[in-house]
C-alpha cells in the first residue's frame, strides 16, 4: 500500500472515530439523566483510552484497534434508558450508527454484549473490552471513581445509602475481580491489590465516622456536657440533703438527750415542783415530741432506697421505662446480658441518651423525696422549738401571775 492510500485510510479511520465520539457525545447530552455522574461520556472516554492501550500492549490489528475503541466509546451509552439491560440498548445504538456511516463492526456489537458475563473463554476482543470497562478499578484514581458511583447511586435511588455497606461491597469486588487479559493484568492488576488494602483502609474510617455519629461525638460536647452537668448537679444536691439530716439529726439527738437527762433529774430533785405545777411538764413534752418527730423525718431522708420498678427479668432488657445503668435494675439480669446491653449502647445514640435520660428522672424522683422529708424535719423542728418556747413563757408568766 502506497503512502498516499494509507494516508486515506488513516483520514477515513480517524474521521469514524470522531463521528462515534459525536454520537455518543450528541447521544449523552440529548438523553442522560444528571445523577449518572459515573456513567457518562467522560467514563465512556476513558473505556476507549485504556481500550487501544490494552489492544496495542497485545497486538491487535488497526482494524480491529479502532473497532474496539469504537465499541468502548458505545459500552456505557445505554444508561441513558437505566442501568437494566443496558449492554444491549448500547449495542443497538453502535448497530444503529453503523448502518447510518455504512461501517462494518465485524462482531463489535457482540462485544458490548458479552462483557457482564465475560470469563477466559471469551474472544480476546470481549475480554479486552472487559479489562478497560474496570480498569478504573486498578488505577490511581480508583478513591474519586468510587466516591461518583456510590453518589450515582443514591441520587438515582432518591436516599442516602449505607456508606458501610458500600465500602464493603467494594472491598469484595476487589478481592474477587481478576483481569481476562495479560495485558490487563500486567497494567491494572499490582494497583488493584493496592486499592484493596487502601479501600479496607477507607471503610474502617469511614465506620468510625458512623459509630461518632451514632453515639453522638460528632454533635460536639454540647450534649455530653448537659447531660454531665444535670447528673453532677443531682449528686451534689443529694450530698447537701444528706449533710442537712446529719445536721438535724445530730442536733436533734442532743436536745432530745439534753431533755431526757434533765427531765429525769428534774423529777427526782423537785417532785414536788412537777406534782405542784405539771403545766411545766407541757413545754418538755412539746420538745421532746418535736425533736423526735424531726429525727425520724431526717433519718428517713439519709435513709438508702433503692428504686425498683415491677418489671419481670425478661422483660428489663427491652424496657422503656427503667434504666439499666442504674445498679438497682441490672442486677436483677445476667452479667452476659448486661455486657450485650452495654455493647449496643456504644453504637446506639439514641438508645444510650434515652436511658441517661431515663436515670436522670429516678435521680430526680430520689431527690424530690429526700428533700421533702427533709422540709417536713426542719419544719416540725422549727415549729416544735417555737411552740415549746413560748408555752414556757406563758406558763412561767401564768405562774407569776397566780402567785402575786
Amino acid at each position: 500500500m502506497s503512502n498516499e492510500e494509507k494516508a486515506v485510510v488513516e483520514a477515513k479511520d480517524t474521521r469514524i472515530l470522531l463521528q462515534a465520539a459525536d454520537y455518543v457525545r450528541s447521544r449523552f447530552n440529548e438523553g442522560l439523566d444528571p445523577s449518572y455522574l459515573f456513567h457518562n461520556y467522560a467514563y465512556a472516554e476513558e473505556i476507549a483510552e485504556k481500550a487501544e492501550e490494552l489492544a496495542t500492549m497485545s497486538g491487535v490489528d488497526d482494524r480491529d484497534k479502532e473497532r474496539l475503541r469504537i465499541a468502548s466509546l458505545f459500552y456505557p451509552l445505554g444508561y441513558v434508558g437505566g442501568p437494566e439491560k443496558f449492554t444491549q440498548r448500547s449495542a443497538e445504538e453502535l448497530r444503529m450508527f453503523a448502518k447510518q456511516e455504512q461501517y462494518d463492526l465485524s462482531g463489535a456489537d457482540r462485544w458490548i454484549e458479552g462483557v457482564p458475563n465475560a470469563d477466559d473463554e471469551n474472544d480476546l476482543h470481549t475480554r479486552l473490552l472487559h479489562d478497560a470497562v474496570w480498569s478504573w478499578l486498578g488505577r490511581k484514581r480508583y478513591d474519586r471513581r468510587s466516591n461518583l458511583l456510590q453518589l450515582e447511586r443514591e441520587a438515582i435511588a432518591g436516599k442516602e445509602g449505607d456508606p458501610v455497606e458500600f465500602g464493603h461491597e467494594m472491598q469484595d469486588f476487589l478481592l474477587k475481580f481478576d483481569y481476562l487479559t495479560d495485558a490487563g493484568k500486567q497494567a491494572f492488576d499490582k494497583r488493584r491489590r493496592k486499592n484493596v488494602s487502601k479501600q479496607q483502609k477507607n471503610n474502617y474510617k469511614v465506620q468510625q465516622k458512623e459509630v461518632k455519629a451514632k453515639t453522638g461525638k460528632n454533635f460536639g460536647r454540647g450534649i455530653d456536657t448537659m447531660y454531665r452537668t444535670a447528673f453532677r448537679n443531682h449528686i451534689n444536691l443529694s450530698r447537701i440533703a444528706d449533710d442537712k439530716a446529719n445536721m438535724m439529726i445530730s442536733i436533734n439527738t442532743i436536745i432530745l438527750s439534753i431533755l431526757i437527762a434533765v427531765s429525769g433529774a428534774g423529777l427526782s430533785f423537785f417532785e414536788d415542783l412537777f406534782f405542784t405545777s405539771p403545766e411545766f411538764l407541757a413545754p418538755i413534752i412539746i420538745l421532746l415530741m418535736s425533736s423526735l418527730t424531726a429525727v425520724i423525718f431526717a433519718v428517713f431522708s439519709a435513709r438508702p432506697k433503692v428504686t425498683e420498678y415491677r418489671i419481670k427479668k425478661t422483660s428489663l432488657l427491652h424496657s422503656k421505662e427503667a434504666s439499666l445503668l442504674y445498679f438497682g435494675n441490672f442486677l436483677k439480669i445476667e452479667k452476659s446480658d448486661f455486657i450485650k446491653y452495654l455493647s449496643e449502647m456504644k453504637m446506639d445514640q439514641d438508645s444510650l441518651y434515652d436511658d441517661l435520660a431515663r436515670d436522670l428522672y429516678d435521680l430526680g424522683q430520689v431527690l424530690h423525696r429526700k428533700y421533702l422529708l427533709l422540709t417536713i424535719s426542719y419544719n416540725t423542728f422549727i415549729g416544735g422549738l417555737a411552740l415549746g418556747v413560748i408555752t414556757f413563757l406563758s406558763v412561767y408568766v401564768w405562774n407569776l401571775t397566780n402567785m402575786q
